[in-house]
């Protein structure tokens, strides 16, 4: 498997996602008709897909195969162009001021992270439309606090790929998402928090020191929680 020789580097790419200007790796709008019929349903939630041969593509293949501990078969990456849309701007906007606010809070840090979110189509789909909203637990789920948002962190991207759906051609997607995490705190598996323990917190962890889970309290999901790309790919079901 291919070797991560400057994660500052890599980070900081993927980290500045949500920033268009000047790109050249997206492919070209033109779509052949298989993926129109594929992936017809992200382009029209305000994505591009991102060219395979692009360094863009490839960091973020590399980080999805390292996550999953197999080169695993990614089919495509598309990118969420937050500059196209009204509401999509907005939501940028929004993720941007939480983001100064939160760094003057903790001297300078807002602590902003990438993360994985694992889900079915149609949820991320309502997710590039409408914002992140509160969902049932899934059989893989363990409760950390009460109404939260639980995403993995970049080097566990198989704990996201155990919430993906395959849909109905098989595949199964996962957003890479910028969170911003500012001060976190330990949060226990069948807490009964809602919301920080104090105000000088932000966010939860299931582990201090290596986290699998990054917890986002229902108040901060959709101001703390920035959707840049789906990994569409093909995996075996994940374990019940």
């Amino acid at each position: 498997m291919e070797q991560i020789d400057n994660d500052d580097y890599l980070l900081s790419t993927i980290l500045d996602g949500n920033d268009t200007r000047g790109s050249n790796s997206h492919s070209n709008r033109e779509r052949s008709s298989s993926d129109l019929s594929q992936f017809g349903v992200f382009s029209s939630n305000g994505m591009v897909k991102v060219d395979e041969e692009s360094e863009e593509h490839k960091l973020i293949k590399i980080f999805f195969d390292l996550g999953m501990g197999t080169e695993a078969n990614v089919v495509a990456v598309h990118k969420n162009l937050c500059s196209e849309g009204t509401t999509s701007r907005a939501r940028l906007e929004r993720f941007r001021s939480f983001s100064k606010a939160v760094a003057r809070k903790h001297g300078g840090n807002a602590n902003i992270v990438p993360a994985w979110y694992g889900s079915s189509r149609d949820e991320i789909c309502e997710i590039l439309l409408n914002g992140f909203s509160l969902r049932e637990p899934t059989s893989n789920d363990e409760p950390y606090g009460v109404d939260t948002i639980h995403l993995a962190p970049l080097n566990c991207s198989f704990d996201g790929a155990l919430c993906s759906v395959a849909d109905d051609s098989g595949l199964r997607h996962i957003l890479l998402c910028s969170v911003i995490l500012g001060k976190t705190e330990l949060v226990s598996p069948n807490s009964k928090q809602a919301l920080p323990s104090s105000n000088k917190l932000d966010c939860g962890v299931d582990d201090p020191v290596n986290p699998r889970r990054y917890i986002i309290w229902s108040d901060f999901m959709n101001s703390h929680i920035c959707p840049l790309y789906v990994v569409s790919f093909k995996a075996p079901p994940p374990p019940c």
